[in-house]
């Protein structure tokens, strides 16, 4: 296998990790219908701690799902890669087909 090859297969494998938590995929479905949201919106829909969503938003933004515009010191959060809203749906229907 070529070297490029195995380098997209791990950084795949790292989305998929990072998408398997329940909160993470929240964030993201929250992300989907909206520009932007502010960390306290996202923790207020959570009903989770500042902290606890500033992890899981800092591990979506690590691996360039999501990013961030700051306006004064507030943080405002967009998906940046909206591909893996594909990849979710995809996800999605397999679920349906297996119950």
């Amino acid at each position: 296998m070529k070297k490029q090859d195995i380098k997209l297969l791990e950084r795949a494998a790292r989305v998929l990790r990072v998408l398997a938590h329940p909160m993470r995929l929240e964030i993201v479905r929250i992300l989907k219908d909206k520009k932007e949201v502010s960390v306290h919106e996202l923790q207020a829909a959570l009903e989770a701690s500042q902290s606890m969503t500033s992890q899981h938003l800092a591990a979506l933004k690590n691996v360039g799902i999501v990013s961030f515009r700051k306006e004064s010191n507030v943080c405002h959060y967009y998906l940046q890669n909206r591909n893996v809203l594909k990849v979710l749906n995809c996800i999605k229907e397999s679920c349906k087909v297996s119950e």
